[in-house]
């Protein structure tokens, strides 16, 4: 018997915390002889992790012991053998190690190729490999950590580097502790010198390993070179998303890949988007356009941040501005009751995001396009969502903190939505039970601020929405005041200003070119209610 398969049989099982890596390694460390060769270790943890199944609890054990076989060798340097070949062998074990712990299957066991939703092979084997990943990340991210301290290896294999840098994404939960995970793989990157990480991310992320995971579920809205397409076709089968294994590799057996992606946008500069732009959009869209919650929010997410990097120019001439534009509109539908409200609210604000950076976009292109995409997106998003879904008090704060900013990017031009937007905010401030959801009735009261601050000009004395704005700040400081409220001092105090400022500028709008005192008309109220005075203070 080999000194490595006496370690093996030696070293203890361990769980998902990584406390006892440490008193592992301690203690297997006694076993290990005076001398070792780096080749003999490759060997071992080759034949034990080679033939491993990621969904075998079994083999997920053994994978264990070699990761701390191999991580207890390493923490030992002056019991290696030294050899011309280390920087080879060290290589080799690195990509054999990042194999193992990669969240990756080599196939798809008792997959019938039915979709998602009515296969659960798909689901069962998706946690299994997540197990997997949560056992096993920590010790070969350390494995690895300690191949590059020892050895220093020069280059590394691109299935380690993508390994890696998938798990180096704090947003996924392959680990008791992500973000120090993510730290730790990080870190190991940052020592590896990319000789040219544009070509890195072009030849290798984006044309080797990316297209052809997703070459079966692109998108039928663009061309094979990433444009707008005229002719488009349903992939679906008789409306039901194609999420099998076959056709969605990325989603089910390669899960490294999002994160990835990801990556790929975050290191990429805006000369490197601009060049090779078409290679991105295929996985945007698709990953923008899927059925599972998680994954359409990153999706959104990773759009956004392209589409700051992407020239405006481009996103014209290409069509593509209306293509994003079309990928994005449906997840605004995406409302309670048909859908959850969490998973609602985790995909409007991303959406609203990514729509809204868009918009940006348009002025290089012409303001006429930007004021259309704003006026769709007030009209299709904020107003059909409240009108959905306003009994829902967190869509309703969600809803009303994006009516600003549309409307702070909107300017004047916000206008022509005042008959719409004023009843909204007034609904809100006047609900008699609003102060049981104090962020909800904070996102109203500064909504009305953005509505104040940019469609002033229709404000002025004589608009029939000076009344009903008074009377919609009035009963919401009013309602304050009941004894039925349970609001906290700190949100009082924070409302309370906000209906101020909002008074003072409808004030201030109402003097404008000769206007009439606010201040003077509002004293019947005030001897009404006494309480009011604070409201109507306006500075001289």
């Amino acid at each position: 018997m080999s000194w490595y398969n006496v370690l093996l049989d030696a070293a203890p099982a361990l769980n998902e915390k990584t406390d006892s890596i440490g008193d592992a390694t301690r203690a297997l460390s006694q076993e290990i002889p005076a001398s070792i060769t780096l080749d003999e270790l490759l060997t071992g943890v080759t034949e034990t992790v080679a033939s491993s199944d990621k969904t075998k609890p079994e083999d997920l054990k053994r994978v264990q012991k070699a990761l701390l076989v191999t991580l207890t060798c390493l923490q030992q340097p002056d019991r290696i053998q030294e050899s011309h070949s280390d920087q080879d062998t060290a290589r080799e074990l690195a990509r054999v190690v990042s194999a193992a712990i990669a969240p990756v299957l080599p196939f798809l066991k008792d997959d019938n190729g039915l979709p998602a939703s009515f296969n659960d092979a798909l689901s069962s084997t998706r946690k299994d490999l997540n197990k997997h990943c949560k056992a096993t990340s920590v010790i070969g991210l350390q494995c690895l950590e300690a191949i590059d301290n020892v050895f220093n290896p020069s280059t590394l294999d691109d299935d380690t580097l993508l390994t890696l840098i998938a798990y180096s994404h704090p947003d996924e939960n392959w680990s008791e502790d992500p973000i120090k995970t993510a730290k730790l793989a990080a870190a190991i990157l940052k020592t590896y010198p990319f000789p040219n990480k544009a070509d890195f991310i072009t030849s290798k992320v984006l044309q080797s390993y990316l297209r052809p995971l997703f070459s079966k579920s692109k998108p039928s809205t663009i061309t094979s070179s990433g444009r707008k397409a005229e002719y488009q076709t349903d992939n679906s089968r008789d409306g039901i998303p194609d999420d099998t294994a076959a056709t969605k590799p990325w989603k089910f057996t390669d899960l490294r890949s999002i994160p990835v992606f990801s990556w790929a946008v975050t290191e990429a500069d805006n000369a490197l988007i601009s060049t090779h732009w078409p290679s991105y959009i295929p996985v945007l869209l698709t990953l923008a356009d899927d059925s599972t919650t998680s994954i359409r929010r990153t999706g959104l997410t990773i759009l956004t941040n392209f589409l700051t990097k992407i020239p405006a120019k481009t996103l014209q001439d290409t069509g593509l501005g209306q293509v994003f534009a079309d990928a994005v509109f449906p997840t605004l539908s995406y409302l309670p009751s048909l859908t959850p409200e969490e998973e609602s609210l985790q995909l409007l604000e991303p959406a609203y995001k990514a729509l809204l950076v868009l918009a940006e976009k348009q002025p290089a292109t012409g303001d006429k396009n930007k004021h259309k995409l704003l006026d769709r997106l007030i009209r299709e998003g904020i107003f059909t969502g409240y009108f959905h879904a306003k009994s829902h008090v967190k869509i309703a704060e969600l809803l009303c903190r994006e009516m600003g900013e549309i409307v702070e990017e909107m300017g004047v031009h916000a206008v022509k939505h005042l008959k719409d937007l004023i009843p909204m905010i007034s609904a809100i401030l006047t609900d008699p039970f609003a102060s049981a959801a104090p962020q909800t009735l904070l996102s109203a009261v500064k909504a009305l601020q953005a509505v104040l601050g940019n469609c002033w000009p229709r404000l002025q004395t004589g608009s029939v929405w000076q009344d009903e704005i008074v009377n919609a700040v009035v009963m919401c400081w009013l309602n304050l005041d009941e004894p039925t409220s349970n609001i906290s001092q700190d949100s009082l105090e924070e409302i309370r200003k906000g209906l101020v400022t909002c008074f003072q500028a409808l004030s201030a709008i109402a003097k404008t070119e000769g206007g009439t005192d606010l201040a003077a008309r509002v004293e019947p109220l005030v001897a009404k209610a006494p309480s009011l005075a604070g409201l109507f203070s306006v500075p001289s």
